[in-house]
């Protein structure tokens, strides 16, 4: 009898540190960004969605990954500090969000730069992309794992139709905390205002500012249209999604690990670049904001060379004010790539 249940006893604490094995075995991936937890709505959620769901099926459970949309872990500060101590594991932020933490990202944002995706994407996934890939993770310890297809950005407001740059004369409006971005808007003659995103409707609403600048599928998430009365199809920035890494954690995945996670970024980015294009064709698109009540207006090529040649110049001025050669190598380096890649895809 004793002996019975010496052997249950064992049989149980064998269970017992086996599951307990097993359980610190699993690795939890936590992803973070600031878009609502909708995958109908938000490419950056559809992206996460798929993310997790090849993490979890290729690991057989061996990895798992918890999602954290609606900046539910913090703002894209906060989300870019806890990606460079390692606390979060995926992170998919902005510009904005990347360049208090690598200034000379300022230097992409450059106004008129991609004219479509084609070009964007194959600037990103070329050598530009992999020059800047390296100068981010040796500055910064953070590894770009990707760049997703993005948004272009329009110009809305409350207060008049903008057809040409004399209608931005004495507008405010809202921007990031971006240099390029305000030094845009100020070279076309507009009020530029930083504020928030989550303070973003409600400045619209009362006046603090009278409009913005952001991607349509944006503008949605915000409920933007309800406090605009504008628009105009400018197009003169590329909001892509930038997935970022802590390379500490990156370069502890066993090799097994790191595999399955580098399938499921390239996943990711079929995902989200799908997710994107098809939000602005259908439900979030230049029809969502016409529907709206918004009136929509498509600058001549006369009238957008006009926004290019004012807002260019200031833009590289800025850029090398505020980040030195450094800023304005990086700044040709990405015009040469957009000419190379036009060069590659149309010729």
């Amino acid at each position: 009898m004793r002996k019975c249940l010496l052997t249950i006893l064992v049989v149980v604490g064998l269970s017992i540190m086996i599951g307990g094995m097993t359980q610190a075995a699993t690795l939890t991936i936590k992803l973070a960004h600031e878009e609502p937890a909708n995958a109908q709505l938000s490419s950056a959620h559809a992206s996460a969605v798929v993310f997790k769901n090849v993490i979890e099926t290729q690991s057989n459970g061996a990895m798992e990954v918890k999602l954290y949309p609606a900046s539910s872990l913090g703002n894209q500060r906060d989300r870019m500090e806890m990606t460079k101590t390692g606390i979060l594991h995926v992170n998919i932020a902005s510009i904005g969000g990347i360049a208090p933490y690598y200034p000379p990202i300022n230097a992409v944002d450059m106004p008129f730069a991609f004219p479509n995706h084609a070009v964007a994407t194959e600037v990103f996934d070329g050598s530009f992309g992999e020059k800047l890939r390296k100068d981010l993770l040796a500055k910064t310890g953070i590894r770009l794992l990707m760049v997703t297809a993005g948004d272009f950005y329009v110009l809305s407001n409350n207060k008049r139709p903008v057809q040409k740059v004399a209608d931005m004369k004495g507008l405010k409006i809202r921007t990031m905390s971006v240099p390029s971005h305000i030094a845009m808007m100020q070279s076309l003659g507009a009020a530029a205002t930083p504020i928030p995103w989550d303070e973003l409707y409600s400045s619209l609403q009362t006046g603090v500012v009278q409009g913005q600048h952001n991607p349509i599928p944006i503008m949605a998430i915000g409920n933007l249209q309800e406090v605009q009365k504008y628009a105009t199809l400018t197009n003169h920035l590329y909001g892509a999604d930038w997935w970022l890494t802590n390379e500490d954690f990156f370069k502890g995945l066993t090799p097994d690990q790191r595999r399955i996670f580098i399938n499921a970024t390239a996943a990711a980015k079929t995902a989200g670049q799908g997710s994107k294009l098809i939000l602005n064709a259908t439900g979030n698109g230049v029809d969502f904001l016409k529907d709206a009540g918004i009136e929509v207006y498509a600058p001549t090529p006369e009238e957008m060379q006009a926004f290019r040649s004012t807002s260019i110049p200031a833009v590289m001025k800025t850029i090398e004010t505020d980040l030195g050669p450094e800023g304005v190598e990086l700044a040709n380096a990405l015009l040469e790539a957009v000419k190379a890649a036009e060069s590659k895809l149309y010729q």
